[in-house]
């Protein structure tokens, strides 16, 4: 039974979203932070490592990433309380403006030098991530990559075996690593111009997504 197209607003909302995240990460890895802050496994790492060198510092410091991230997810969660996915809801509007503040304070505190503004990245991280569940039965993640390469090993493996191949589903994950490695092309080229100031994009690119999905649901006048 072939599967239904997917909308065009999921891959263009999923891609904007997985670009996001690949220019904020970008910025940790190219900035002043040295590290990754969309994911959390590298943080848990981080955590064990600084245990082990008796670095007690480093672990409040990596703790607080994977803490703030799950409180990102804990808002996401709050404000969006039913799991589909739809850009025709107004709640989604509400969460992506929320992540466009947090973005722009996490920035100015980068600005200013406050090293611990990571924290407040990994908030909005979280916020995201959380934001985005489910279509068509594929996972949708949009802040790290692990699932999105782990999912298409394993489309590409079940098409050597012969099955059908649900191209859609592999559509949209390809537009997701597309994105997300797009993003953090543009985030390293733009670091070293805007230094402190590098989240501001993203963070003007949020509010202006947020109002355009306000605007388009109200339109439709869907509560």
């Amino acid at each position: 039974m072939p599967h239904p197209p997917t909308p065009a607003w999921i891959l263009l909302g999923g891609g904007g979203l997985a670009f996001t995240a690949g220019y904020v990460n970008a910025v940790g890895f190219t900035g002043a932070l040295r590290h990754g802050v969309t994911h959390i496994t590298g943080q848990v790492t981080r955590v064990g490592i600084a245990m082990a060198a008796g670095d007690w510092t480093g672990v409040v410091h990596a703790a607080g990433i994977v803490v703030w991230f799950f409180c990102g997810a804990v808002l996401s969660g709050a404000l969006i309380r039913r799991p589909e996915l739809s850009a025709r809801r107004r709640r989604y509007s509400a969460v992506m403006a929320v992540e466009a503040a947090i973005l722009a304070v996490a920035g100015w505190r980068m600005a200013c030098g406050d090293l611990w503004a990571d924290n407040l990245v990994a908030m909005a991280a979280g916020l995201q991530n959380a934001m985005a569940t489910s279509y068509s039965g594929a996972v949708v993640r949009t802040t790290h990559m692990t699932g999105i390469a782990t999912d298409l090993g394993i489309l590409f493996g079940q098409s050597l075996r012969g099955e059908p191949v649900p191209w859609q589903r592999v559509g949209l994950l390809s537009v997701l690593f597309v994105g997300f490695l797009s993003g953090g092309m543009v985030g390293a080229l733009l670091y070293p111009i805007l230094d402190g100031w590098a989240l501001a994009p993203p963070s003007v690119g949020l509010a202006l997504a947020s109002l355009g999905t306000y605007w388009a649901t109200h339109r439709a006048d869907v509560p």
